[in-house]
């Protein structure tokens, strides 16, 4: 409805372009006929006061137009179709002037004469079809006084033969007029068609501009992944010859070994950080992640973020402070949670004197969660692309002192916050810091928000393990792992050896199985074959790098747990010391 309704109007404009762009050829086409006619009818001896008033007010009329015409094209201010009245009275006036040759020389006495004014005036409005054609009530305007008077004098006269003109000219008039919208409709139509593949064009346009700005933006995605990938790579690939070099001196030093395993993990955990959030990207991307809303306590769910980021804010001597006004709020808690998560872990980054407050207010029926900091800031260039995927602002690249992030923290914001209805808003000034907010709707009741397990890496219980992968490199790191742990690791890269196993006796209590393995064998193929030798129900879980979301139903589908690597340490063990859980765990 609004399109067409917008259709019409833009129809109508250009209507009214075309009829001020005929003005000038019209003008000239009428002051060569006036003057022709005024000619004749001087020749032809009719009174000069009548033909030079009646020529002088053709002549101010076709002056006023051309003022009508400068006028609407300087005004630049209005939409052209308010000047629609103003050409539709012009025509008006000048078919009143061409008419009134039927009240000044209709001369009954003087055939010649009254064939001068039929003839003109016939002419007249046959040229005004083409004229005045794209807007019909122009044409509609200028005809009627202008041949009415004619037929009327004519059909008034009483004389047979000027009563049959007079009903000619009346059925001149009805066909002229049928003819004139006709043209109209044309012109219509040819503008409309032409305004639809403006629009068709116009679209394909915008279409073609956001797929070579996608592909800028993969492009641009791709290398800067590879960049942030490539570095905590290239740190491990120097601290391994390093160890290595160390391993065949006769003594080691324990100091220096610790240092180097505690700088290869936290290469490790970049890694980890970053396919982290590549794999939100991708989960956001693919609309796998659906929102499931409910009632959220924001003094746990803030105090939860808040102690993430409390040991960073202290070792820079920053005030973290939390206002949580006890307020409830609707929302999916894991969306907010890592909204919020984002939102902190930024604002003390880059922050490095004052503080950070995570703070929720009431609005009406809605609350506002704001988190503040009194960081380096964001200039105002930059402010309305720091939601892009790899985008930095220009004060977090020069400033050294930073830990530096990905920029995909604000994306992943961005994107979740609008699953949960809200916009993200965002103010910022550099060298004072930032605010960045959403608005949720206020909720009654709470549902309760789980507290962080801190990380335990002792196991409680020894178990046997199946690892089934098909790299060697995963199945000895995991044998590694594992034993060091006090597990029993059984190590598989197919069916037919999780088969061998089984053969032989050794039951697992836990699987932990890679989703695609060599060939056309799928893990979810193991899991079946476990669950039919065993009879009894062992926890498992499919790990993978797979985020696709077919990847992520089939996962659920199977009812079993779905770890993406790279699979922290602290993840692995809290899933093997839950193995005294009698059901599978379905989480993913």
């Amino acid at each position: 409805m609004e399109d067409s309704l917008a259709l019409r109007l833009q129809l109508r404009r250009e209507q009214i372009r075309l009829l001020a762009d005929n003005v000038p050829a019209l003008i000239v086409g009428t002051l060569v006929l006036a003057f022709g006619t005024a000619a004749l009818l001087w020749v032809n001896e009719q009174p000069v006061r009548a033909v030079a008033g009646w020529l002088a007010a053709v002549v101010l009329l076709s002056v006023a137009r051309l003022v009508l015409l400068h006028r609407f094209r300087r005004d630049t201010g209005h939409p052209p179709e308010r000047w629609a009245p103003a050409f539709v009275s012009a025509s008006g006036a000048a078919g009143l002037c061409w008419g009134a040759l039927a009240w000044l020389f209709f001369t009954p006495e003087q055939p010649f004469t009254l064939a001068i004014v039929a003839i003109v005036l016939m002419s007249i409005l046959s040229s005004a079809s083409q004229s005045l054609g794209a807007f019909f009530p122009a044409h509609l305007a200028f005809a009627l006084p202008c041949v009415l008077p004619f037929a009327a004098r004519c059909l008034a006269s009483g004389q047979g033969s000027l009563v049959t003109m007079g009903g000619l000219t009346l059925f001149y008039l009805l066909m002229a007029e049928l003819f004139a919208r006709r043209i109209a409709r044309a012109f219509e139509d040819a503008l409309r068609l032409r305004l639809e593949n403006e629009s068709l064009a116009g679209q394909l346009r915008v279409q073609m501009d956001r797929a070579e700005s996608a592909n800028r933006a993969k492009t641009r995605f791709l290398a800067s992944a590879s960049h942030d990938l490539r570095q905590p790579i290239h740190a491990m690939s120097l601290f391994v010859p390093a160890l290595k070099a160390l391993a065949e001196r006769p003594s080691l030093n324990p100091l220096v070994v610790g240092t180097i395993a505690e700088r290869l993990q936290a290469a490790l955990d970049t890694m980890a950080q970053l396919l982290n959030r590549l794999l939100d990207i991708s989960r956001l991307d693919a609309g796998a992640l659906q929102p499931h809303p409910q009632p959220v306590e924001l003094h746990a769910l803030l105090r939860k973020v808040a102690d993430e980021v409390t040991q960073l804010a202290k070792a820079k001597g920053l005030a973290l402070r939390v206002r949580d006004g006890d307020l409830v709020v609707h929302a999916d808690p894991a969306i907010l949670y890592t909204i919020l998560s984002n939102l902190a872990g930024n604002a003390v980054r880059y922050t490095e004197r004052g503080g950070v407050l995570l703070a929720a207010r009431r609005r009406g029926e809605m609350v506002r969660l704001e988190v503040r900091d009194s960081g380096i800031g964001i200039s105002a260039d930059d402010l309305p692309r720091v939601t892009e995927e790899f985008f930095q602002a220009d004060e977090a690249r020069s400033d050294a002192s930073q830990t530096r992030g990905f920029g995909l923290g604000l994306a992943i914001v961005k994107r979740s916050a609008e699953l949960l209805g809200s916009p993200l808003h965002a103010r910022s000034s550099p060298g004072r810091g930032s605010v960045f907010a959403i608005e949720l709707p206020l909720a009654r009741e709470a549902a309760p928000v789980a507290a962080p397990a801190a990380p335990e890496l002792a196991p409680s219980h020894k178990h046997r393990v199946l690892v089934v992968d098909n790299d060697e490199q995963i199945r000895a790191a995991m044998s590694y792992l594992l034993r060091g742990w006090g597990h029993e690791p059984l190590l598989a890269s197919s069916v037919a050896e999780v088969q061998a196993h089984l053969d032989a006796g050794a039951a697992p209590e836990l699987a932990l199985v890679d989703l695609h393995l060599d060939g056309d064998t799928h893990g979810l193929q193991v899991i079946e074959r476990l669950r039919e030798r065993l009879d009894h129900r062992i926890r498992m879980a499919i790990v993978t790098g797979d985020t696709s979301p077919e990847a992520l139903a089939a996962i659920c589908a199977a009812g079993v747990t779905g770890l993406h690597k790279p699979v922290t340490p602290q993840r692995l063990q809290r899933f093997i010391d839950d193995a005294h859980t009698p059901a599978e765990d379905v989480s993913t």
